[in-house]
């Protein structure tokens, strides 16, 4: 496997983590205000706890994946001038 095509991978597991992290919160925000899970258009009550993360998490999965498209890497770190 290619430096490329390695740091394209790690690119494509940080954006599923990052999916996983989304659905993970939206199923728990939904859950609190007692609204189903597959709902398309809802207003979480002011008093969710989760509402902050879910739009946290869902601000850096839609950054990542504009980043990625776009050619940035995502997901790396730099370490003494090579990607891990």
């Amino acid at each position: 496997m290619s430096e490329q095509e390695a740091i394209n991978r790690t690119g494509q597991k940080y954006i599923e983590g990052l999916k996983a992290t989304v659905a993970q919160l939206w199923k728990q925000a939904c859950g609190h205000d007692d609204i189903p899970p597959g709902s398309k258009f809802v207003v979480f009550s002011e008093d969710n706890p989760y509402v902050i993360f879910y739009n946290k998490a869902m601000r850096e999965f839609m950054e990542a994946r504009e980043q990625y498209r776009d050619g940035g890497y995502v997901g790396l770190r730099i370490d003494r001038g090579r990607s891990k």
